[in-house]
């Protein structure tokens, strides 16, 4: 017996009204970063309180794009049809240097992963509305 998967696009995470800035960036190939305004630390996921003095007194800054591979992991099994054709592919840990530490895609050969790699923040447009942090390692 035989089976036709059904065509689905990629599964794209639920904005919300903390997140919502940090993806309409991203859309427009920037990368922010939420910081606190008091106690100046980067904030990352996004959230409505510093997690580290509880203050609600959050802004939006640039972010160079730089950071280093601190970890990493290969899928080998397709979560979502969307994967089936991708796998195996990589989701990389990347500590940013402003000291935050984001999830991503990477471009690069699983098997050219390694600790303290350098990367920098590039752009996945997923369709007109959207797009996906993808990093890319630097030469």
């Amino acid at each position: 017996m035989s089976y036709e998967i059904p065509e689905l696009g990629r599964p794209l995470p639920k904005l919300n009204a903390d997140t919502e800035p940090w993806w309409a960036a991203l859309k427009r190939h920037q990368l922010l970063v939420q910081t606190c305004s008091d106690c100046e630390m980067a904030i990352h996921p996004p959230r409505p309180m510093c997690p580290n003095c509880r203050s609600m007194e959050l802004s939006w800054s640039p972010s160079s794009g730089k950071g280093s591979v601190y970890s990493w992991v290969i899928i080998n099994r397709a979560f979502h049809p969307y994967f089936m054709e991708k796998i195996p592919f990589a989701v990389v840990l990347v500590e940013m240097e402003d000291g935050t530490r984001l999830v991503g895609s990477i471009d690069c050969e699983n098997d050219q992963l390694e600790d303290g790699l350098p990367v920098e923040v590039t752009f996945d447009d997923v369709d007109d509305d959207f797009s996906m942090l993808l990093f890319r390692v630097v030469r």
